[in-house]
């Protein structure tokens, strides 16, 4: 008795085997999506040009051409230039004067042909003005200040948003292999159900579920396919270079680690650049009643004039003190709105650090969440892979339901769909963590300013 219940599994163990190997080779015929979809995918994976490069070498190549960073060099520069305008106020004026011209008079009653020609040159230099060129030198240096710090602020923008393009690339490259995994295990169950439902061992319903299965496969696999052209015509909008193939994006635990000295975000700093520059255009409340002094010098180069007369001046200088009063009160408005705009540029400052304060907080946790939860998910999928064994086995065995089988399967993928969700999310999390603490550039190597 106990040799024929051996006989008798092993007929039905060949029996199986028999099968699986028929189903294998009726498989590649059963849904031609399949081959299209994973040429697809090889044309926008894998037939990329170049050699592999990671996300430090894409942005090396691209961030000095972004036109956002353009800008910002731009209006650095300008604020440079203004800069040099306040700081020719404090310097003398040079002016050359030269007068040509003809006329007909009368003098005492006698027709005369006057001619006029001379020309002169003068200095004239403000020497004080209640410090108001003084007040507006120190802010636009202050401004000069803040358009550097622009500078670096775009630099980390731009890589921010690049990184976060290229981690969500990364994430739907990562999930390709278990997408086609899926696509092939749905197909090979198919292939199976199906020839056994033409023996007569299975209700056409089971094929009818076997086929769903699939259908809902190929669904998903060309959703993948398109999320990852999409994403990849995206990160090259973005850099507005052609891409090369991707590497996994690794940043430095030495720049994440919350002990790692922390720098200050170039936001943050030109937001307190800016509130330093409005303080320092503020004067004191006597400059509102004080006298602007002029110095002027005039020598005379030539003149000829025709006829003279009053008497000729050839050099003189003059001191002048004026007081302009406005008794609207323009003076004391002018400087009250100085005030109103440090407090405000102030406050913004103080809000931007609260912001940036309050977002890192949050950080944390999160990335050691996303942490936990890929370890808790790679050793999840590890049992599902072992459970779809098994479950192939008992189906096979008649100990498991088709649809058990493709429950396991669903269940697998989605495990495998929320690990490179996580992963995502940590590395997003991890790029916006280093950004507030201005340590994101020097964590990629990045040149700066």
């Amino acid at each position: 008795m106990k040799h024929r219940l051996i006989c008798l599994a092993a007929v039905a163990l060949l029996s199986a085997a028999g099968t699986l190997s028929m189903g294998a080779a009726s498989a590649a015929p059963i849904p031609a999506a399949s081959s299209t979809l994973d040429s697809t995918a090889q044309s926008t994976v894998e037939r990329l040009p170049g050699a592999p490069e990671t996300l430090q070498s894409l942005l090396a190549r691209t961030m000095e051409q972004d036109p956002q960073l353009l800008v910002a060099r731009a209006l650095e520069a300008a604020s440079g230039e203004r800069r040099a305008q306040a700081r020719s106020r404090l310097a003398p004026v040079l002016n050359a004067q030269a007068l040509q011209g003809q006329s007909k008079e009368t003098l005492f009653g006698e027709p005369v042909d006057g001619r006029t020609s001379e020309s002169s040159v003068g200095l004239r230099w403000n020497l004080y003005n209640g410090g108001a060129d003084l007040a507006e030198l120190r802010g636009s240096a202050h401004e000069v200040g803040a358009a550097r710090e622009d500078v670096r602020r775009a630099q980390e923008e731009i890589g921010e948003r690049i990184a976060n393009a290229y981690a969500e690339l990364l994430r739907n490259e990562e999930l390709l292999p278990a997408s086609r995994q899926r696509l092939s295990e749905a197909q090979r169950l198919v292939a199976l159900v199906t020839r056994s439902t033409e023996l007569g061992k299975l209700a056409p319903s089971d094929a009818n579920q076997a086929q769903a299965a699939l259908l809902d496969a190929q669904v998903a696999h060309g959703q993948l396919l398109a999320d990852l052209r999409s994403g990849r015509d995206r990160l090259a909008s973005l850099t507005g270079v052609t891409l090369h193939p991707l590497v996994p994006m690794e940043l430095s635990d030495a720049f994440l680690n919350p002990d790692a000295p922390a720098g200050e975000s170039g936001l943050l700093a030109a937001a307190r650049m800016r509130a330093q520059a409005t303080d320092a255009r503020v004067l004191p409340w006597a400059s509102t009643i004080a006298p602007r002094i002029d110095l002027d010098y005039n020598q005379q180069l030539h003149n000829s004039s025709r006829p003279i007369t009053d008497a000729k001046q050839d050099h003189g200088w003059l001191v002048s003190a004026r007081w302009d009063l406005p008794l609207g009160g323009e003076n004391q408005a002018r400087r009250a709105e100085n005030v109103a705009r440090a407090e405000a540029a102030k406050a913004e400052a103080d809000r931007v650090e609260r912001t940036l304060q309050s977002e890192l907080a949050t950080l944390p946790p999160r990335m050691a969440n996303s942490r936990s939860a890929i370890d808790q998910l790679d050793e999840q999928v590890g049992q599902y892979d072992q459970l779809v064994r098994a479950g192939e086995l008992q189906y096979q065995a008649g100990k498991r339901s088709l649809l058990q089988l493709v429950q396991l399967l669903e269940s697998r993928y989605v495990a495998q769909q929320r690990r490179a969700e996580e992963r995502y999310k940590l590395l997003a999390a991890q790029v916006r963590y280093l950004a507030p603490r201005g340590n994101f550039l020097p964590a990629l190597g990045a040149a700066q300013n």
